[in-house]
């Protein structure tokens, strides 16, 4: 079975692993994305230093090389130009470092292409004629798969579906914009959400566990609320993107029904009877939007990034 290096730069930590053609981890690392200064050689030395140790840890050759990275992608897709948390890394040609150093074919995908890629091939998204990914942690973004190829027409990207605006007069998000669905839904939309339902400070992964165990009805409400937010961004983009099925993944998704529950109850409220209309009028074409939790669990970025080297190589 063929197996490839796959890459995923994020934010906080970079993750890389060997994948077979089964989408299984075979080998894996994780070290922190130290690039927030203006050097990116320190950070780059240390990518490439654990990418050859976790190759050599499996007996196999590799194919090739699948890389992940936030932030949007030159039109080349060889690296960020614009990449906020890791701001040593924009401008740099990592598919070309990668390319002189393993002396392999390299892919290069933004992080949200590359979750909706491994859900489609090998999660929830199978079969479907078009797909969206929504995936929502520290932020939120949306991938979009349309008959098996993503759209990425804006920098690697199909556009920044965090900046979707919820709330005109809430508050602001990491890029100062209004009651956005990132930042109402994001990891400090949920702690805010929270100061207000517990009446003091509680960290967002606190919250989510709580909800998912139903141990505390302030987290129950937090999430309930966060996935009403949800499901209006969905509204929102759904007759953009026209997707016949819609998942839901990041770590936020752990927070489970109560969540879920939330966001398609908002979402039929807002368009269940449009897509319902759509799928009448043309169901070879259109359907009623199932929302789902993405199957997905664990390292998908990494998974991701070597989808297209199996498919096209």
């Amino acid at each position: 079975m063929r197996m490839a290096l796959g890459i995923d730069i994020g934010g906080t930590h970079t993750k890389i692993g060997v994948v077979n053609e089964a989408g299984q981890i075979q080998a894996f690392r994780r070290i922190p994305t130290d690039a927030r200064g203006t050097d990116p050689q320190p950070y780059l030395g240390s990518l490439i230093d654990a990418a050859q140790q976790v190759i050599q840890e499996t007996n196999g050759a590799i194919m090739g090389v699948g890389l992940s990275t936030h932030g949007h992608l030159d039109d080349q897709r060889r690296g960020p130009i614009l990449c906020e948390n890791t701001p040593a890394l924009q401008g740099v040609d990592i598919r070309g470092l990668l390319e002189a150093t393993f002396r392999l074919p390299v892919v290069v995908n933004n992080d949200l292409t590359a979750h909706a890629l491994a859900e489609y091939v090998y999660g929830s998204g199978r079969g479907t004629r078009r797909f969206m990914v929504m995936a929502v942690g520290t932020g939120l973004g949306v991938g979009v798969i349309v008959n098996g190829e993503p759209l990425r027409y804006i920098e690697g990207t199909p556009g920044d579906s965090g900046r979707v605006i919820l709330e005109p007069d809430g508050p602001p998000d990491v890029l100062g914009v209004r009651g956005t669905a990132e930042g109402l839904c994001g990891v400090r939309g949920i702690e805010r959400l929270a100061r207000e339902n517990y009446g003091y400070d509680v960290p967002a992964y606190e919250v989510i566990r709580a909800a998912r165990e139903e141990s505390s009805l302030p987290a129950q409400q937090t999430m309930a609320q966060v996935g009403s937010y949800l499901g209006h961004a969905l509204a929102l983009l759904s007759p953009i993107f026209l997707p016949n099925k819609i998942a839901l993944t990041g770590g936020t998704t752990e927070a489970g029904p109560v969540l879920l529950d939330a966001c398609r109850k908002r979402f039929q409220a807002m368009v269940g009877d449009y897509h319902r209309r759509l799928a009448e009028a043309a169901p070879e074409y259109y359907s009623e939007i199932d929302i789902v939790i993405g199957e997905m669990r664990g390292e998908t970025g990494v998974v991701g990034a070597v989808v297209e080297l199996f498919k096209h190589l």
